[in-house]
C-alpha cells in the first residue's frame, strides 16, 4: 500500500519533555485513517511535524514519497489542514473567510460556494463567525482546508463540538471525499466509536511512540470472538482455559478468542455446564485501544 505520509525515525523534544520517540508510522493513500492516542501521546506534534510548523531533532518526513526537506512549500500546498483551533475572523461571515483564505493560498476562489454546500453552511454563509456554534466553526474549518483541492486533508478532532446532525454531514463528508474523490484523510479524535464507523485504517500513539497500527479490520479480527452468558463465569473460564482456550473474564461474561461457539459448547458440556447465551462478539476499537494504551 503506498504512503501518503510517512514518518521515520523521527524525535521531537520540548526541553526535556520527549513529544516524539523515534516514530515510525505510515498514513497510507486514498484511505481514512483514525490517529489515536491518550493526551500528550504525540498526535499534534506529529500534525505540527508533517506541515512544517515543528522542526524534529531527528528522523524523516515524506509526503507523497518526497522528503519535505526537498521542497516543503510545495509539498505542504498538497495538505489541507485544521490542526487545534481554527484560526477565523469573527466579524466577516463564512463567504469571506474563505475568499481571504483563498487569496493566502494563491487558489480555491472559484470553489467556495461548493465547498460550503459540501459542509452544509450555505444557508448560514452570510452570517458573521462571532455568532457560529463550535460545531459550525470546525465545518467552516473543514470547507478552508478543501480550498485548493488538496490530495491529504490533515484534521484534528474535526468533528469535536458538533450535534448529531452535524456529525452525520461531516461523517458523510469524510467517507465521501476518500470513497468518490480518492483523497487521503487522517483524522484525530478521541471519540472511538465513531472512528471504529469511519476509518479504513487505525494509528495509535502512546508515550510519544506507535503502538498500533494497521487495517481496522485486520486489527478487530473477523469476528471469531464468542461472548459466553453463565452462572459461573470465573469457572466456565478456567474450564476453557485448560482445554486450551483463549478465555478472559469480562463485564460478567466469558470471552472466547479463535473458537467457534459449537467447539465451546462441546468443551463446557464435558465439564458439566451449559451456557445460558452463546454469540459472537467481535473486538471493539475502545476495548483494543484501552488494553493497548493501558489507559483505563
Amino acid at each position: 500500500m503506498d504512503s501518503a505520509i510517512e514518518l521515520i525515525g523521527v524525535k521531537k523534544t520540548y526541553g526535556d519533555v520527549v513529544a516524539l520517540a523515534d516514530v515510525s508510522l505510515t498514513f497510507p493513500t486514498g484511505r481514512l485513517t483514525g490517529f489515536l492516542g491518550p493526551n500528550g501521546a504525540g498526535k499534534t506534534t506529529t500534525f505540527r511535524a508533517i506541515l512544517g510548523l515543528t522542526r524534529p531533532e531527528r528522523g524523516r518526513i515524506e509526503i507523497l514519497g518526497s522528503p519535505i526537506t526537498s521542497d516543503l512549500p510545495r509539498l505542504v500546498k498538497r495538505v489541507g489542514a485544521v490542526v487545534e483551533e481554527p484560526g477565523l475572523h469573527g466579524t466577516l461571515d463564512a463567504v469571506a473567510n474563505m475568499r481571504v483564505a483563498a487569496l493566502t493560498l494563491g487558489s480555491g476562489a472559484g470553489q467556495i460556494d461548493e465547498l460550503l454546500r459540501f459542509v452544509g453552511l450555505m444557508e448560514d454563509a452570510r452570517r458573521p463567525v462571532s455568532g457560529y456554534s463550535k460545531g459550525m466553526r470546525q465545518r467552516l474549518a473543514l470547507a478552508i482546508a478543501l480550498l485548493g483541492d488538496p490530495e491529504i486533508l490533515v484534521l484534528d478532532e474535526p468533528l469535536d463540538g458538533l450535534d448529531p446532525a452535524g456529525q452525520v454531514t461531516v461523517k458523510t463528508a469524510l467517507r465521501a471525499l476518500v470513497d468518490d474523490r480518492g483523497k487521503t484523510v487522517v483524522v484525530s479524535s478521541h471519540d472511538l466509536v465513531d472512528i471504529e464507523s469511519l476509518a479504513d485504517h487505525v494509528v495509535v500513539l502512546n508515550g510519544g511512540r506507535t503502538v498500533m497500527s494497521g487495517a481496522l479490520s485486520d486489527l478487530l479480527g473477523s469476528g471469531d470472538r464468542h461472548r459466553v452468558g453463565i452462572d459461573d463465569p470465573a469457572a466456565a473460564a478456567a474450564t476453557l482455559m485448560s482445554a486450551g482456550f483463549a478465555a478472559t473474564v469480562e463485564d460478567g461474561g466469558v470471552f472466547v478468542q479463535g473458537a467457534t461457539g459449537a467447539a465451546i459448547s462441546r468443551a463446557l458440556a464435558v465439564a458439566g455446564m451449559y451456557p445460558e447465551s452463546l454469540m459472537s462478539a467481535r473486538t471493539t476499537l475502545e476495548r483494543l485501544f484501552l488494553d493497548i494504551t493501558d489507559a483505563r
